[in-house]
């Protein structure tokens, strides 16, 4: 349909203003053979008509990681790279289990998340162990 046979009640494409997206819409009020006012068939709001607008056709991006990716990643080699600086000088590390008592600094063997160091201990029996992949509270036996 050509803008010179549209007419109030017709049934245009408009931005609309308070659902902020593109929706159809009936025309209210023409001045002269331009689009004035439109009704929202959506939310039933009443505006100013704004053409739809063309969409832009853009060559596919790179895909950039954002700033808080830039961050994290950084953020996880140093972690990373601590925790070698930890294990690293240790031959024999200790078997983790739930029952045994850790001291700082004490190298530990979990089955599931590998080599780690005891960071902190918290009382009653919680130990605070640093993976290569996260810092983890860990349950053990009791701290005195």
């Amino acid at each position: 349909m050509t803008e010179h046979q549209i007419e109030a009640g017709s049934s245009v494409e408009s931005q609309c203003k308070k659902c902020k997206t593109l929706t159809d819409h009936y025309v209210v009020v023409m001045v002269g053979e331009k689009i004035s006012k439109v009704e929202c068939k959506v939310c039933k709001a009443r505006h100013a008509y704004a053409a739809p607008k063309a969409a832009k056709v853009k060559a596919p991006a790179t895909p950039r990681p954002k700033k808080a990716a830039l961050a994290s990643s950084k953020q996880a080699q140093a972690l990373t790279e601590q925790w070698e600086k930890m294990v690293a000088p240790c031959s024999k590390p200790l078997t983790y289990s739930m029952e045994r008592t850790f001291a700082v600094g004490d190298v530990i063997e979990h089955p599931t998340f590998g080599l780690g160091c005891v960071l902190k201990t918290m009382k009653p029996c919680t130990v605070e162990i640093h993976f290569k992949d996260a810092i983890r509270n860990m349950r053990c036996g009791m701290i005195k």
